[in-house]
């Protein structure tokens, strides 16, 4: 079958334009024309000191901060599928053209686009609570509305709360927190939470925060590609403090009116592609979501993650060209646009490749979502992955790299390493931690350059350079696709299941 990208064609911004034909007529004359032979896979993997060598140089020679610049003070937000995502996407392009990645290319897909309106929430009875102002916004996903409708406190607004008030939800604005119960044992998203109220009866939903101060913390509504079918809103702590006084006080109940009005189309946005492509046929993959919410410049929520991913792909491009070494599989960058409005980007990237086998290539991915300094590797659900990543940990550790000697095997859903995840391909993580300013700031007014760790997610980026060139040069992983029985095994014993039914993604008995 055809290379899909031989014949890709599609939506690019006009200052994109040149970085996409350039991409198109290099991945054309390799992937169009016949590859090489691929070479036998190597005996032995990267000696400790290559590896060290490696992240050093990587940290030596950051862009981190230049391509802060340019994210954040110059783009900023980057809405998918408006001008600001396409920007950022034209952006990218030229750092991988410049940075000396192949293939590089702009790979469109269809998404739900939105952009944020007006909102507005009123009490209309009892009188004595009329009259006040709220801090509100709308999630995204959310249409036009106006409901009035009694308020409804439904606690956290986990299954459990929502079954337990029973017929009481239908026809209320359910009230939640933003959080999940503390002996729950996982956090619940907002989208199903959403999604539970929705499914209730309910006519309206409104997510308090639970921090304190003025922060209104968005998200989509739905996983799906779909309308939330109900107004879905967010408010500060104060506000939700006082809607819940006004419960208690009023045993009447409490009406209020719900207005929201945003603008959503079915467009398309591109994920940005560049690669170093290797001696056989296999591939490794790293990835960051380019896109972020509007209230702010995205820099933690997933600017640094998109740092980490340029710095990296600079660093190992240098690599390869001071040194003269390929690696025997191809290790592709990624940057997702359409991650907050449903992991469009990624989903998309997945299922182009599954019908005509390019994704049985990938051996390993990994996704840098949110970073700041690195703390340690891991490797989703798969404890047979410790010996090769405590190798790597090490090299790097004699490089005075503080990371944990605990390989994680830990992890969750809702970032763009789920599609390749519910695939069974396995996924690599480096762990990293936030400076103390950037705690509660995602997805709100706060999430500004100042809360961010450049210099840790410079290391993050050398650490995450290091461990991709192992992984792409070491004969066997020690980890390999779990079969389809597999895959439903291990996400029910990671404690995945319940989300992943709520979200309709559960295919296994």
């Amino acid at each position: 079958m055809q290379n899909q990208a031989c014949s890709a064609t599609g939506r690019a911004p006009a200052g994109a334009r040149l970085h996409l034909l350039i991409g198109t007529m290099l991945f054309a004359l390799v992937a169009c024309g016949g590859l090489d032979r691929p070479d036998a896979a190597p005996e032995a993997g990267v000696s400790e000191e290559v590896l060290r060598t490696l992240a050093l140089n990587a940290l030596d020679g950051t862009h981190v901060p230049q391509n802060a610049d340019a994210l954040f003070d110059l783009i900023g937000p980057r809405i998918s599928a408006l001008a600001s995502g396409d920007s950022a996407q034209a952006f990218a392009a030229g750092r991988f053209t410049e940075y000396g990645l192949e293939r590089v290319e702009l790979e469109p897909f269809e998404l739900l686009a939105w952009d944020r309106g007006s909102a507005s929430l009123e009490v209309v009875a009892p009188l004595s609570l009329t009259g006040r102002e709220s801090d509100i916004l709308s999630l995204g996903h959310v249409g036009g509305f106006d409901v009035e409708a009694l308020l409804l406190n439904a606690g956290y607004g986990t299954a459990e709360e929502i079954a337990a008030l029973g017929e009481e939800v239908q026809g209320k604005i359910v009230l939640v927190d933003v959080g999940s119960p503390p002996e729950y044992g996982r956090s619940v998203h907002r989208t199903e939470k959403v999604t539970l109220a929705t499914d209730a009866g309910a006519l309206g939903f409104i997510q308090y925060n639970n921090r304190e101060g003025p922060l209104v913390p968005v998200g989509v509504a739905t996983i799906g590609d779909y309308e939330a079918q109900i107004p879905a809103v967010a408010t500060d702590l104060a506000t939700g403090q006082w809607l819940l006084d006004a419960i208690e006080s009023a045993p009447e109940g409490v009406l209020i009116r719900l207005r929201v009005d945003n603008w959503m189309e079915r467009t398309r946005a591109s994920n940005v592609l560049g690669e170093i492509p290797g001696r056989g046929n296999e591939t490794i993959l790293v990835g960051a979501h380019l896109d972020s919410w509007d209230l702010a410049t995205g820099a933690l929520d997933n600017g640094s993650g998109s740092l980490a991913v340029l710095d990296a792909a600079r660093a190992l491009a240098a690599h390869v060209r001071e040194t003269g070494e390929r690696p025997w599989r191809t290790i592709r960058f990624a940057l997702w646009m359409g991650e907050e409005l449903g992991l469009y980007g990624s989903r998309a990237h997945v299922e182009d490749r599954v019908g005509d086998g390019r994704l049985d290539r990938y051996v390993a991915v990994l996704n840098l979502d949110v970073v700041g300094a690195p703390t340690g590797l891991g490797a989703i659900g798969r404890a047979e992955g410790a010996p090769f990543l405590s190798r790597v940990r090490d090299a790097l550790v004699a490089g005075g790299f503080e990371l944990s000697e605990e390989i994680s095997t830990g992890g969750g859903l809702y970032s763009d390493h789920q599609p390749f995840m519910l695939r069974g391909i396995p996924i690599l993580t480096v762990g990293s931690r936030q400076r103390p300013e950037a705690a509660g700031t995602g997805h709100t007014t706060a999430d500004v350059r100042s809360v961010i760790d450049e210099p840790g997610i410079a290391r993050t980026a050398a650490v995450s350079a290091a461990l991709l060139w192992a992984a792409a040069n070491e004969p066997d992983l020690g980890m390999r696709w779990w079969t389809e029985t597999e895959i439903g095994e291990n996400l029910d014993r990671l404690g995945l299941r319940d989300p992943l039914e709520r979200g309709g993604e559960w295919r296994w008995p």
